[in-house]
């Protein structure tokens, strides 16, 4: 309770040196002890204590990443009351990678403490995430780095993009409670979406994002980079035959479609306005002949994943065993899967 829910933490000198500083003693050190006490008790029954310890191992190394990550950034003054863009960034990113790791450890381990800790740790990134999109670089004028790709814009919204569009993917433990795998894939939408603006913004704004106004090479370079996001992921789409990736593709070709011709039409003048018609021209031309081959006519033997959720998931109810196995009910030292 102390080094979890102490904020006077932060005040501590913990020392200067990036990973090996106080911080690995009180955080890792409680993590590994903690994980090592779960697999002594695992040895005679599982139970409750086991459950508690291995929650004390998950919290512990989660903070000790979270807490790194700001010491990495301010070395000397933890406790500074403001949060920065690029520390934030790194934090989502850490705690959709810590519940990656959890999920795995769970399916590794059969251990349903993991399969809570992952659900947990991704709530909290999801809630960090959200909170970068409303405060992003462009409405606060932040500075993200002056490198391209290579800034705090990658692990704000690219990487958990990537790991989220992995979860919703590839985890079927996300088919519960509903709508959780629809709300994920917004999300990552929506990263991924605001990565590309953000960082064409950049390109053309690199000291201040937020500020000056939008030129016409700009305003055509956005329609230029939705498309290829677009184009993307209708590859993607067609490639693992998911039918809900065509269509989020579809929904940006759409968005693309209205900014050409509501916003280009009146912001661009001379061969700007000529590029971004032809451009969008060819691009739906194209769009239509990939889909007229590769949807509309499935070849045989074609790759479909789509129903990835199963009509009613096993041990993923709020009530199911699940529960049970982490309260301590029922007994058993393992939570595998039947």
């Amino acid at each position: 309770v102390r080094l979890a829910l102490n904020g006077f933490v932060l005040g501590y000198d913990w020392g200067e040196t990036p990973l090996l500083n106080g911080l690995l003693l009180a955080y890792g050190v409680p993590a590994a002890c903690f994980w090592w006490a779960a697999r002594v008790f695992l040895r005679g029954r599982d139970g409750i204590v086991v459950r508690l310890l291995e929650c004390g191992a998950a919290l512990f190394a989660t903070l000790l990443v979270l807490l790194e990550i700001r010491h990495a950034f301010h070395p000397c003054a933890l406790g500074v009351e403001r949060w920065d863009f690029a520390v934030a960034a790194w934090q989502c990113t850490a705690l959709f990678g810590c519940s990656a790791i959890a999920l795995w450890l769970h399916r590794r381990g059969g251990r349903a403490t993991m399969f809570w800790a992952a659900r947990a740790a991704g709530a909290v990134g999801l809630f960090v995430g959200l909170i970068l999109l409303m405060t992003n670089p462009w409405v606060t004028n932040r500075d993200v780095g002056a490198l391209p790709v290579l800034n705090a814009l990658a692990p704000a919204y690219l990487l958990p993009a990537l790991l989220v569009g992995w979860a919703v993917a590839r985890a079927p433990e996300l088919c519960t409670p509903p709508g959780a795998r629809s709300f994920l894939a917004a999300y990552g939408l929506g990263a991924g979406f605001a990565w590309v603006t953000l960082e064409v913004r950049r390109a053309f704004h690199p000291e201040k994002i937020g500020v000056l106004p939008i030129g016409e090479a700009e305003m055509y370079a956005y329609s230029g980079a939705w498309l290829l996001l677009g184009a993307l992921m209708v590859a993607i789409g067609i490639r693992t035959g998911r039918r809900e990736i065509r269509l989020a593709a579809l929904a940006v070709i759409a968005l693309v479609t209205f900014k050409v011709f509501l916003v280009d039409m009146d912001a661009l003048v001379g061969l700007w306005r000529v590029l971004s018609f032809l451009g969008l021209g060819l691009a739906l031309i194209a769009l239509g002949a990939i889909y007229r081959r590769f949807v509309m006519t499935k070849p045989a033997g074609g790759r479909r994943l789509e129903g990835l959720c199963p009509s009613k998931p096993p041990h993923q109810g709020p009530t199911g065993p699940w529960t049970a196995g982490f309260l301590g009910w029922g007994g058993g030292r393992s939570m595998r899967r039947p």
